[in-house]
């Protein structure tokens, strides 16, 4: 059987069963062993314990359950309202001062915890209360939240970037350090876009009232202890060749750990199930890995990235319209899929045209993350726009796509802008 025609019979077996609701690593997993059976015959088949053996058997996957770890101790103490309060009071005298410290909230909290989920629900429950009560547009304060909560998947660390390093092949430590600099200028970007909405249109977010004392702003910045010690822990180490992305995980994890007990915000119920949490979501990120090594193989032996590769040179267009279209089709799958299932199905399929094109996969890994990063909040499976709507039932749906989706071209914005200047991603780990 052609190659082309078992990639076909993959891809529509895996749409089939997505669509009659069997798990994601199930239907890849079954689809891909499909194709194995179908290239090699039942023979094909007595690879996969080699295959991942050769995939799981890797010291850099240790990282995983252990950021997980870190993000759900962090998502179990007051430091995300501490982070919050410390922004407010030193942006209060700017329109929009409550969504704006939203944003740069969640920016230190993805710091910390890597888990856009738990960035969204942690400050979303101290912030939204907050901006519905000082009659904030509904939309502006649920969709600033969603959206502030998906940097945590390009701010390092990110569990986005083990997941791709390990697929691509690629340090996992330069692409923690790749993302710092783009993860500051969509922080930015995500900051000037509510700035500028406000001044346009004010009643959608009224000034605040009263005056900030400066005594009170710099004693807020007492609390920024812990986030300061957990990033050094992590990206200090990193960067600095102490550490192993690995080792500096298991650092954090520890770290959380010792600031939820200076908080005295652990006990024994929430130790249980912070672990309890933490193998469940770290099993399912494993699963879906066991199944995107089997698809990443039977690709490899059909020579499916080869025909793309050929196949583009074909069409004889300029790079940036290859890497337009490469971007459209994360989007549209994102819409449809969780991110870490886009990551491990894409990067196999994708990679090879990325570099045929003369980009850098360090660069592309960004450029992938910030894509993930607008699926998650893109209907009608965006995760983080659910989880708003969870902690903040007195919203709409509705009010928070639609507060939500400008972020999106915010996003965009920053593709464009790394596609133009891919030194912003790339300086930092050049000096590595």
């Amino acid at each position: 059987m052609e190659p082309v025609t078992i990639f076909g019979l993959i891809l529509a077996l895996f749409a089939v069963l997505l669509l009659i609701g069997v798990p994601i690593f199930a239907s890849l997993g079954v689809s891909s062993m499909l194709g194995m059976l179908l290239h090699g015959g039942v023979d094909g088949l007595n690879v996969i314990p080699s295959i991942l053996h050769r995939g799981l058997a890797s010291y850099s996957l240790i990282c995983i359950p252990l950021f997980i770890l870190m993000g759900e101790v962090m998502a179990r103490t007051s430091i995300g309202g501490r982070l919050y309060t410390l922004f407010y009071l030193w942006m209060n005298r700017l329109p929009g001062s409550l969504a704006i410290a939203s944003v740069g909230s969640s920016a230190v909290f993805g710091a910390m915890s890597g888990v856009s989920v738990a960035g969204a629900a942690t400050i979303g429950r101290v912030a939204i209360p907050e901006m519905l009560k000082r009659n904030y547009d509904a939309g502006l304060a649920g969709g600033s939240v969603a959206a502030a909560g998906s940097l945590a998947l390009l701010i390092p660390p990110s569990i986005g970037f083990v997941l791709y390093g390990e697929m691509a092949d690629q340090s996992i430590g330069k692409l923690f350090t790749a993302a710092i600099l783009p993860g500051l200028l969509l922080t930015g970007l995500m900051m000037a876009y509510l700035f500028v909405v406000v001044r346009l249109r004010p009643s959608m977010a009224p000034a605040e009232a009263g005056q900030i004392k400066w005594i009170e702003r710099f004693q807020a910045l007492k609390e920024v202890w812990a986030p300061v010690l957990l990033i050094l822990l992590v990206l200090g180490t990193i960067y600095f060749g102490v550490a192993t992305p690995t080792e500096a995980s298991g650092l954090g994890a520890i770290g959380a750990f010792v600031v939820a007990l200076l908080y005295r915000e652990l006990n024994w119920a929430t130790t249980v199930e912070i672990f309890r949490a933490t193998i469940v979501t770290s099993g399912m990120i494993l699963l879906i890995l066991i199944a995107a090594l089997l698809f990443g193989y039977i690709m490899t032996r059909l020579m499916i990235p080869q025909m793309l590769i050929s196949w583009v040179s074909e069409l004889a267009q300029p790079a940036w319209v290859v890497l337009l279209l490469v971007l459209v089709f994360l989007l549209i799958i994102g819409m449809f899929l969780d991110i870490v299932s886009v990551i491990l199905i894409a990067t196999p399929i994708l990679l090879p045209v990325i570099v045929a094109l003369g980009f850098s996969p360090i660069w592309f890994g960004v450029i992938l993350v910030i894509t993930c990063e607008m699926a998650v909040i893109t209907p009608p499976v965006g995760l983080n726009l659910y989880v708003i709507k969870g902690i903040a039932p007195q919203i709409s749906l509705n009010d928070i796509i639609r507060g939500a989706l400008p972020f999106v071209l915010v996003e965009a914005l920053a593709i464009f802008i790394l596609t133009l200047f891919p030194q912003i991603a790339l300086w930092l780990p050049g000096l590595m």
